[in-house]
């Protein structure tokens, strides 16, 4: 016996994961969520106020009809006279209307409420994912950040809107139910309410079963969001190397345990469903019995106990919505914390009192300045020393993991510096806003980024006011315009999914022409002419380092022809007594400390 009844507790938890995609958020209470997220509930409280007449005034309504009901079997039904009945049918009629006006505008109104509350939280939570600092978003799955951004989002409002004014709403019920028993025959209602504790107990017992079971379903379709994206943002590279076998068996796997997750939850509802039924019988067979009791010594008419076993019926609804609250509450949990666990990464902002960068000629200088990046154990640069004059072009070169795009980071402040200073024309980024300095300060990454729209469109990315007739000079100076030209619409011609319509050599000018329309005073190409020809790669060269743009250009590369067009040659040079970098921290730049950039004239 024992041995089954554990079998049958473990049939209502889920699986363990031994490897999972994604981690499980931190536990809160309900009444830490309830903290969290009231503040955005606050400014709507006059149209909640509102809302909690509305739902005093729907069960009022069934209240009143219900004494009508009473007046209907005692007044016209036993004596069968007809004489009461106008009045009675005009005011049912009246008492309908009003009923329906009253559900409408609750409705309505809940709604409104609830995406108020959710476009809102949409919103920034998504503006909060964008401004996270690009070493946090390099930790999240992409899939996990959508799935936490769509669904879990909606956890929130259903928590905050829709089970706490479910809550109200059947308190509120519950209440003037009991308070129309009790009028009606208070021995009967007292007896009545015996099964509540019976409804509680079952629910609270209930409820971190479906808790677990809440949780575990969302933390594994973050992970099914999570290898789906990957999956399919590497179709080509799952094909090439033959490991559509292996994608297909780690998508099942979640699949498969979601579905598991979903059957745990199913069995979970298939004994607590069960149980409150049985509460609710016991309750209402008491009542009867008693009933027959009442009737028989006169205390209640038979109109007065089909009002009161009516009103018990709805009574008893309330208890039940109670009692499903609590498991419900747990599973909308479950999505909260996901979203709580995002929004609590940092965010990277501008410090009190930050202003616009000044104009200026581009000039650049990093002092003294070391990056530790979180959780690495050593520092990605070390004591960097770098000083580039206005309209200077300067090539900078080392080793892969020598820290060349930790120095990108640092100029377009999407990596502040543990310790020196890094300065635009004399001015620290970190006492500018991240807006100016990016204005001023243009990366072009080795990684191309672009959209799924026009050609123009993703030119003009970096500046949309510009005109079809700039585009097309950046596009030009990009060495694009050719190629451009011969697509089927020409620059009004979508590229699709990250530009994957377009070979590699021409997606790297794409993102150099939207570089150069951006004329930023200082321009960071990180390995630019990966992918391309020679003759490609000269072109591409001449364009950007045309001294008559007059801009300052940091040209990070590996590529020896990039040194012929650059005024100076600046190597970080690479230790070789240090240890690799820390294989569990990617999104750090694998680099070993760099005391100092080595200045080498050419």
């Amino acid at each position: 016996m024992r041995r089954a009844w554990r079998r049958l507790i473990a049939s209502l938890r889920p699986a363990a994961d031994a490897a999972p995609v994604v981690d499980a958020a931190r536990q809160l209470t309900v009444l830490a969520v309830v903290r969290r997220f009231w503040p955005r509930l606050r400014p709507l409280r006059g149209w909640l106020a509102l809302g909690l007449v509305l739902l005093a005034a729907a069960p009022a309504i069934e209240v009143v009809e219900i004494v009508l009901f009473q007046r209907l079997v005692d007044d016209v039904l036993v004596p069968a006279d007809f004489s009461p009945l106008l009045t009675l049918a005009v005011a049912y009629l009246a008492l309908n209307l009003a009923s329906g006006l009253v559900s409408s505008a609750d409705d309505y109104l809940s709604t409104w409420v609830s995406q108020r509350f959710l476009v809102d939280l949409r919103r920034d939570a998504f503006e909060h994912v964008l401004h996270q600092p690009a070493t946090v978003q390099d930790r999240r799955r992409l899939g996990d950040t959508m799935a936490r951004l769509t669904s879990d989002v909606s956890a929130v409002e259903s928590f905050m809107v829709g089970q706490l004014a479910t809550g109200l709403g059947a308190l509120l019920r519950l209440v003037l139910f009991v308070g129309a028993l009790l009028w009606l025959q208070w021995e009967l209602a007292l007896a009545s309410l015996v099964v509540v504790p019976v409804f509680w107990w079952v629910s609270s017992h209930f409820a971190r079963f479906t808790r677990d079971v809440s949780r575990e379903r969302r933390r594994r379709g973050g992970s099914l969001s999570s290898i789906t994206e990957e999956s399919l943002a590497n179709a080509t590279l799952v094909q090439t190397y033959g490991r559509e076998r292996e994608a297909v068996a780690d998508y099942d796997r979640q699949n498969r345990a979601i579905a598991a997750a979903e059957l745990a939850g199913s069995r979970v509802r298939g004994l607590f469903l069960p149980l409150v039924d049985l509460a609710e019988l016991v309750g209402v067979l008491l009542v009867v019995t008693l009933g027959v009791w009442a009737l028989s010594t006169d205390r209640l008419t038979l109109g007065g106990l089909l009002a009161f076993l009516t009103l018990l019926m709805q009574c008893y609804r309330p208890v039940r919505d109670l009692s499903d609250l609590v498991p419900s509450l747990f599973s909308a949990t479950a999505g909260v914390e996901r979203l709580v666990e995002l929004l609590d990464e940092p965010r990277a902002g501008d410090r009190a009192g930050a202003t616009a960068l000044p104009g200026g000629r581009g000039a650049v200088d990093l002092s003294a300045v070391t990056v530790r990046y979180p959780g690495a154990a050593r520092d990605a640069v070390s004591g960097l020393d770098l000083h580039v004059a206005p309209g200077e072009r300067v090539a900078v070169v080392g080793a892969s993991g020598s820290g060349k795009s930790t120095l990108a980071r640092l100029l377009t402040r999407q990596v502040t510096a543990d310790a020196g200073v890094v300065a635009v024309d004399g001015h620290d980024v970190a006492d500018h806003t991240a807006t100016s300095v990016r204005a001023a300060v243009t990366l072009l990454l080795q990684e191309q980024l672009l959209l799924d729209a026009s050609v123009h469109d993703n030119i003009a990315y970096a500046r949309p006011g510009a005109t079809r007739a700039e585009v097309r000079a950046a596009a030009r100076a990009a060495d694009a315009h050719a190629f451009v030209e011969r697509l089927p619409q020409g620059y009004d011609t979508r590229i699709g999914q990250r530009g994957r319509t377009l070979s590699g050599g021409q997606r790297q000018r794409l993102s150099l022409a939207r570089a150069l329309l951006r004329e930023s005073r200082v321009l960071v190409l990180d390995e630019p002419t990966t992918g391309l020809d020679p003759d490609a790669t000269r072109r591409l060269l001449e364009a950007v380092t045309d001294p008559a743009l007059g801009r300052t250009v940091l040209l990070l590369t590996h590529d020896p022809l990039a040194l012929e067009y650059v005024d100076r040659v600046v190597r970080l040079e690479d230790l070789a007594d240090h240890p690799p970098a820390d294989a569990d921290h990617p999104s750090a730049d694998p680099a070993d400390p760099v005391p100092v950039a080595a200045a080498v004239s050419r």
